[in-house]
């Protein structure tokens, strides 16, 4: 009976997150957009992309207070002040990109096409400059990894998931090969980052969403030049990661 009771619960739930969250989405993402295209005509594309990133990082913070999930955030100290940098966190829900554009940064990812699609939301992810790659097509990673290495010497700051995909168990996967390529060849700095919790607000394959506790560990940059291999820059990565990760979220410490 308690079984029956937690899945109504979470199927009410997440119906009324869907009718809202897209109603604030479409309704106040559109004039968000019109107003950014019209920044851009008239004081330039840097103006439009501030707007947007100050926009971005509160939406962040307020999906997770829309959803009423509590956040804990360790290590805010060890955000470096300016760019470039790359933010390498395990990947646990679909809930991790706001979690990192709230509380770290409103910065670019490196994620597969789908995402684009989105309506809306997918316009404010390419705004942010993010790259997009397509699993069907070969040529599509080399061209990500030309425009990585461009926007990351820019001085841009960008996040990626090397995992490549959501974990199913919360637990840190297998970094995959290359992913740390361009920040290893060019020596650009890394921030490895730890989302423990957002697995319990939606897991990968269902459909329901549920409050959470989260906590997000922001650990000490790393400096790619001090390892032999971009195999051995992963490995140490994935075991720092891996370390906050807990088989059940504890309660928030610090929440904010």
């Amino acid at each position: 009976m308690k079984k029956v009771l937690e899945t109504i619960k979470a199927v009410l739930f997440t119906i009324w997150l869907i009718i809202g969250f897209f109603g604030v989405v479409i309704v106040y993402g559109s004039y968000v957009l019109i107003k950014a295209n019209i920044l851009e005509k008239r004081k330039g594309s840097k103006a439009s992309q501030e707007y947007i990133r100050t926009v971005v990082s509160w939406f962040g913070k307020v999906t997770f207070k829309f959803l009423n999930s509590k956040i804990s955030v360790f290590g805010e100290e060890n955000i470096p002040k300016q760019g470039p940098y790359v933010i390498v966190s395990n990947h646990q829900s679909i809930f991790d990109i706001p979690l990192i554009l709230g509380y770290i940064y409103p910065t670019a990812f490196i994620a597969k096409k789908e995402l684009a699609m989105i309506p809306i939301l997918g316009s404010f992810i390419k705004k942010l400059g993010s790259i997009f790659i397509d699993r069907s097509n070969s040529k599509s990673g080399a061209i990500a990894l030309k425009k990585f290495a461009k926007l990351s010497q820019s001085g841009e700051i960008i996040s990626l998931f090397p995992e490549g995909t959501r974990s199913l168990d919360g637990q840190v996967g297998e970094f995959k090969n290359g992913t740390l390529l361009i920040p290893f060849r060019y020596n650009i700095k890394i921030l490895p980052v730890t989302i423990d919790g957002t697995i319990k607000m939606s897991k990968k394959g269902s459909a329901f969403i549920k409050p959470s506790n989260i906590n997000l560990f922001i650990h000490e940059p790393i400096e790619p030049k001090h390892f032999a291999s971009e195999g051995e820059l992963r490995e140490c990565l994935k075991s720092i990661i891996s370390e906050k990760i807990t088989s059940e979220p504890q309660l928030a410490l610090k929440e904010t």
